[in-house]
């Protein structure tokens, strides 16, 4: 709940008062907050569509965190059919439960129509690309499917590899019930094939910096994967060593998408993208 006083130049309805003045708030949070009245002048609820005016004292019963204003997300590169952003850690691609914002939201601020067209893990950071268009999202929603956007990552996993490269093949079963993906060497029933490159770019031995060419994209395939030949990702607990994470007071897992590739059919509505690469440094944090 938060007091506070209109302070505008000119009466405006309340709808148009709330997006002014709290841009950052999600769009289904505000929807939410506008159907169930929940800003109050003198006690009364408050239409969406009803009058504001410059002295009014007007209480939010809406939860602070949705209050606070909010910075933009970090723009890589956008045209007219595309934005490219830097996700951070700890937010969702998409909405996946009911008013926890989610970073299509927080775009949407700035960028009405903006799509997802493929997700990276609540967890991971780096290179998310949105569509502008219908036309935009179908050529994009195809290539990731079709693998035609290289994907590439960088880690930090605990210990050193034998091999300073390698291309990995194993097998992937995933439970959808309990979020959670088992690795196979062999063809297990239900199980799907997935494949993972990767060079290790430096070490200090209790560590290791690779870079991952992800071939295939399954569900915490990255995570799940390096984790079954021995070196799980710093930081995850899911498929990693969670005593070694607490011990070095790490709380969140230390992979970044830092690259992506585009190749797209001559003629294309995006074919002038065929053959650029976006990329980003990872913003690792060993520090917890």
């Amino acid at each position: 709940m938060r007091e506070i006083k209109a302070g505008i130049d000119k009466p405006i309805s309340l709808q148009n008062f709330l997006y002014r003045t709290y841009p950052a708030i999600p769009p289904q949070i505000m929807r939410k907050a506008l159907a169930n009245r929940d800003v109050r002048r003198d006690g009364k609820r408050l239409y969406a569509d009803e009058l504001i005016y410059p002295d009014d004292v007007l209480m939010l019963y809406i939860d602070d965190k949705y209050l606070d204003s909010g910075e933009k997300p970090e723009i890589v590169f956008e045209d007219k059919n595309i934005i490219i952003v830097n996700k951070k850690p700890g937010i969702t691609v998409v909405e996946e439960r009911e008013g926890i914002p989610c970073l299509q939201d927080e775009l949407r601020v700035f960028y009405p129509e903006a799509v997802a067209c493929h997700r990276l893990d609540y967890n991971t950071g780096g290179l998310v690309v949105f569509a502008r268009n219908k036309q935009a999202q179908d050529l994009l929603e195809a290539a990731f499917r079709d693998r035609t956007v290289r994907k590439i990552y960088r880690t930090l996993v605990w210990g050193k590899p034998k091999e300073g490269a390698a291309k990995l093949h194993a097998y992937l079963k995933k439970d959808a019930q309990a979020s959670k993906v088992t690795i196979y060497d062999w063809a297990a029933p239900g199980a799907q094939l997935i494949e993972t490159e990767y060079a290790m770019l430096d070490s200090c031995g209790e560590y290791s910096l690779l870079e991952v060419d992800l071939i295939t994209g399954r569900t915490h395939q990255i995570r799940a994967h390096l984790a079954h030949i021995g070196y799980p990702v710093v930081g995850d607990d899911r498929y990693g060593d969670r005593e070694k994470n607490k011990l070095w007071k790490i709380t969140r897992q230390q992979l970044w998408a830092t690259r992506v590739e585009f190749t797209f059919p001559k003629g294309s509505a995006l074919g002038y993208l065929s053959g650029r690469k976006f990329s980003v440094s990872p913003k690792f944090t060993l520090n917890g």
